[in-house]
């Protein structure tokens, strides 16, 4: 009888975990309330090149996305999203932040959001934000927070609220260690908070900022979304600090037997932040989003997966035609796409990089696919150059699913040409780095799904 009773009782709560999970990712609030004169730059780093993965950092930053756009009303085309960003990528957008907010004449206000590491430098105790291509041994290869307030606090803006995901003490979200740390954890010091600046960050001290596992975010990010689902936005800072903070406070204890806590900085001067409102209306309507089956990272073992594919979200009383209501059901390895330099008319050089257990079985179709994968739903960056996802929307992959999930059976061959000399593989670990030079035709590419009208819409932006 116990041992039933006990049963019982997990396949409930696990039950009510799911359900959990499912509001917040899929039941999204839909505000009638245009901020057009916010501006949000999203970074989410989850597959790193030399160091661990970070569990489900690509659908937080996913998901906060979504919420800025319908739950606060912001304009999808005034928020930047950066999928496994390098420190580039990072500064590039950051230089975008300061070109926009600058030609608003002080009428902006910002949203930063990062999920993903962090880590100390040892030397100094300065807390360092780390790309997916920097090295935690070594701080110049990441954002220094110091730098980053500074750049935020320097723009002419309303208000900028800043949201870090990630802990700085050199601890990952299992737990465990980064390379740097050699074991020991970390306390960085606290960098000053200037002007009208609000900063959330996930965990203090030498803490670490845990997943939730269940619903497949970090703790942090998931109590964020959770308030703004419960008030469709309409919430002050005060009351969100104060719902976040004793929500992973008491969840860390119940979920990893480890205490975080989060915590909120701002200037002396800046008194009335806890009455800043996210928006002044609740949303009363809710879409639903169509849920995409994330395979969970692990930081003791670092798998190749299924990409995080971008979700869409769509009116719950009806569907508009072009959409799909279809699941996306191709998977690709786990792989990143920089620029190449300079094409003949009419395409793009980029090299792909795929993660690979046996790398005589990459094929140089593998490549093409990842790399017109790229080229349509992540953009990417190399010298002198930031190309945007031709998609433009980040919905646009699930909206039209159906589409895609014919075409990158096949069709993608005809776009993309994989340089086999250009091909080089490099072991790391146990797995193994294939890369090689592809070339993309964008331009063909941007006709002939515009005229399918999967590109539909393409003029407006991302």
């Amino acid at each position: 009888m116990i041992k039933r009773f006990c049963l019982l009782f997990i396949l409930a709560m696990t039950y009510s975990h799911l359900m959990a999970a499912d509001d917040i990712d899929t039941r999204i609030p839909v505000n009638s309330e245009v901020k057009d004169k916010t501006f949000v730059l999203v970074i989410s780093n989850e597959n790193y090149k030399h160091e661990e993965s970070v569990p489900y950092a690509l659908n937080d930053g996913e998901v906060f996305a979504v919420y800025c756009e319908k739950a606060l009303g912001v304009p999808a085309k005034n928020i930047k999203r950066l999928p496994d960003a390098t420190l580039n990528d990072m500064n590039h957008e950051l230089d975008w932040l300061t070109q926009v907010v600058s030609a608003f004449d002080g009428e902006a206000s910002v949203m930063f959001y990062y999920s993903g590491h962090g880590m100390p430098n040892e030397k100094n105790s300065e807390a360092y934000l780390l790309p997916i291509d920097g090295y935690s041994t070594d701080p110049g290869s990441g954002l220094c927070t110091k730098t980053l307030y500074d750049r935020l606090s320097s723009l002419q803006s309303q208000r900028t609220l800043v949201f870090l995901d990630a802990c700085f003490s050199g601890a990952k979200r299992d737990g465990t260690m980064m390379t740097s740390s050699r074991g020991v954890a970390k306390k960085v010091k606290n960098e000053p908070v200037r002007g009208n600046m609000v900063v959330f960050s996930a965990a203090q001290g030498n803490e670490t900022a845990y997943p939730y596992k269940g619903h497949q975010h970090g703790m942090f990010t998931y109590f964020i979304l959770d308030k703004l689902n419960q008030t469709g936005g309409s919430v002050t800072l005060g009351e969100l600090s104060d719902y976040v903070t004793k929500q992973v406070k008491q969840n860390s204890i119940l979920e990893n037997g480890k205490s975080q806590t989060p915590s909120v900085a701002a200037a002396s001067l800046n008194t009335d932040w806890r009455n800043w409102k996210l928006s002044e209306r609740a949303a009363t309507n809710f879409e639903t989003r169509t849920p995409v089956q994330h395979t969970a990272t692990t930081s003791a073992k670092k798998k190749s997966g299924p990409l995080i594919e971008r979700p869409a979200t769509q009116p719950s009383s009806s569907a508009t035609p072009a959409a799909s209501a279809s699941a996306i059901n191709y998977t690709l390895p786990t792989y990143t796409i920089e620029g190449a330099g300079t094409g003949v008319q009419g395409t793009y050089l980029v090299k792909v990089t795929m993660t690979a257990k046996k790398p005589d079985k990459v094929k140089d179709t593998d490549l093409a696919q990842c790399a017109v994968h790229g080229v349509l739903f992540r953009g990417f960056s190399g010298e002198r150059q930031n190309q945007r996802p031709l998609a433009g929307n980040a919905m646009n992959e699930q909206q039209h699913a159906d589409f895609y999930n014919s075409f990158f059976q096949q069709a993608y061959l005809s776009y993309a040409n994989t340089e086999s000399s250009s091909r080089s593989v490099m072991k790391v670990g146990k797995e193994y780095k294939v890369s090689a030079i592809v070339s993309v035709m964008k331009d063909q590419l941007r006709k002939d799904l515009t005229q399918q009208g999967v590109l539909k819409g393409l003029a407006n932006g991302f």
